[in-house]
């Protein structure tokens, strides 16, 4: 009983489980749950009938996807988000490379997308299979764009949908090494767009492609110093004709930058007559005082280049200058090696940071200095005894009224057009731009905004700046920042498109308190509607007077 000393707690008393011949489990017993399935059949009566029990039938689940979710269905997602995470890639093919791999343009264009992106996955992650089949649909791709290209197919109304393939095949060439595919594709580039013509190239994506196709261009004319047919006026004004607003002003200092391959090769030929005439020194002596006329016309050409390219800044200041300020939230250190580089110019405004709103606004400002570095340079090399005469006088042309732009309104980490002469102004002002950049890398690859010329300025700067351990520091540590843009021209002071050729001690270090109270003129206004220059320094006017007399 319970409660009752020595009776067993937990078993019931009523021995009805013994009665019926069944062993009693006792107030314990765990709890069955059966289904019972009810039927309309009604139940059998008579004697006790035990259920049979049958055995269950177990099933393993099958676990692995169905066909249409299985990897292979996902793979040329895998391998074409390998293309858009490298910000370089993307922001190189915006507005036409992503249509590509779409398969928007065309059949080529898709295929060629397919045989990068397969290609660059398997190097990239070191799968030899994946590497084989890309390279092997690139052989295909090239033997297609081979068979349209000698059937005639680059023409005028269709040639245009060859610029994105080829472009996509040119980016296979440059990873793989092929230096001589590349140059072919670098020739296919060039006469489809000879065939074609500029009007081929007015629709949006197809503009984007052309832009690509005229910075690739631009960077193999500028290192071979060979003229640039792109430099022609219809190239620069016909893409633009059905959406003039349209065009950005990458593309209004493009139009300057390609020039400057052909003033490249007129300094050489100028170059090969002053060695001539100086082999032949003892036949015929130079008439003192007079100059080559062929080297007068070449000054003139890059001083209206110039000249343009200080209009541009200030009319990108009026747009643009707004969306460029000082970063206060982010600041140099002194064991950085930009602090002590920046410091070396005087300033202590310069040891802070800039901040851009967007990316491509980082980028018009380092595709400018860019741009001035490399007639800066050429303007020394030609005439260095008048180069910063012509300097000057380009940003007094080109400086408009005081009243708008204000110069206040420059980021006081930026010159004004003409306020410096030396190259390595524009050198440090496309540092203070990359840095940024590099801080930003992923949130401009989320962008649509086109930049060509990703790293080429910053690679001109570092031909400028190499030479100083801490300029050389603080741009390989902006490099070594991202795995896409490390190891970049890992040779020490290495040259881009040839520019250190035209790097001389003139255009380096020439007189800076000059440089300072020609700033400062600007700034007064001083120079707006004056045809003459006036120096009140002595020590500039006594350069000045140097460069006058040669």
């Amino acid at each position: 009983m319970v409660g009752v000393p020595g009776r067993n707690e937990t078993r019931p008393i009523c021995q009805r489980c013994t009665k019926s011949r069944l062993k009693c489990l006792g107030y314990e017993r765990p709890t069955i749950w059966r289904k019972y399935i009810h039927t309309d059949t009604p139940p059998v009566t008579g004697g006790l009938v035990t259920p049979k029990s049958n055995p269950q039938r177990t099933i393993s689940p099958n676990l692995s996807p169905p066909p249409e979710l299985g990897l292979i269905a996902f793979q040329w997602d895998v391998y074409g988000a390998r293309i858009f995470d490298n910000f370089i890639w993307r922001s190189y093919g915006a507005g036409w490379l992503d249509r590509a791999a779409q398969g928007e343009l065309d059949i080529l264009s898709l295929d060629a997308v397919k045989a990068f992106s397969q290609f660059s996955f398997g190097q990239s992650n070191r799968i030899l299979d994946i590497q084989i089949e890309g390279r092997t649909r690139y052989g295909r791709c090239l033997r297609l764009l081979r068979d349209k290209l000698e059937k005639g197919a680059a023409t005028a109304d269709s040639g245009q949908l060859l610029v994105p393939p080829i472009l996509v095949l040119l980016m296979v060439a440059s990873i793989q090494a092929d230096r001589t595919a590349a140059e072919y594709h670098l020739g296919a580039i060039r006469n489809v767009l000879k065939m074609c013509g500029p009007e081929a190239f007015q629709q949006q994506s197809l503009r984007h492609s052309f832009e690509a196709a005229r910075a690739t261009l631009l960077i193999v004319s500028l290192f071979a110093r060979r003229r640039l047919f792109l430099e022609g006026p219809r190239w620069q004004t016909v893409p633009w004709l059905l959406d003039p607003a349209s065009k950005q002003p990458q593309s209004h200092v493009l139009d300057i930058f390609v020039t400057i391959p052909g003033l490249l090769e007129e300094e050489r030929y100028v170059s090969e007559e002053d060695t001539f005439l100086l082999n032949d020194f003892v036949d015929s002596m130079p008439t003192p005082g007079r100059q080559n006329p062929r080297r007068v016309a070449l000054c003139s050409s890059i001083a209206a280049q110039l000249e343009k390219l200080y209009h541009w800044r200030w009319n990108w200041q009026r747009e643009n200058g707004q969306y460029v300020a000082i970063d206060y939230e982010s600041s140099w250190q002194p064991d950085d090696p930009a602090w002590n580089l920046l410091r070396k110019f005087g300033k202590n405004r310069r040891l802070a940071r800039l901040r851009f709103d967007r990316p491509v606004y980082a980028n018009d400002v380092m595709l400018y200095n860019a741009a001035l570095m490399w007639l800066l340079a050429l303007l020394w090399k030609v005439e260095p005894c008048r180069a910063g005469v012509v300097i000057t006088n380009c940003a007094r042309r080109a400086t408009p009224t005081p009243e708008f732009p204000a110069p206040s309104s420059f980021s006081p980490l930026l010159e004004r057009p003409g306020a410096a002469l030396s190259i390595r102004v524009p050198a440090v002002e496309v540092c203070l731009a990359y840095d940024w950049l590099s801080r930003h890398h992923h949130p401009c690859s989320a962008t649509e905004d086109q930049m060509c010329l990703y790293l080429f300025p910053l690679g001109m700067a570092r031909s400028v700046l190499g030479t100083d351990p801490d300029g050389r520091d603080w741009i390989a540590a902006m490099l070594d920042s991202s795995p896409v843009t490390r190891g970049y021209g890992a040779a020490s002071c290495s040259s881009v498109a040839g520019f250190a050729a035209y790097i001389t001690e003139n255009a380096l270090r020439p007189d800076f308190k000059g440089a300072a109270t020609v700033s400062e003129d600007i700034v007064a206004g001083e120079y707006a509607g004056s045809s003459r220059l006036t120096i009140s320094d002595p020590i500039s006017k006594g350069s000045f007077k140097r460069a006058v007399e040669c």
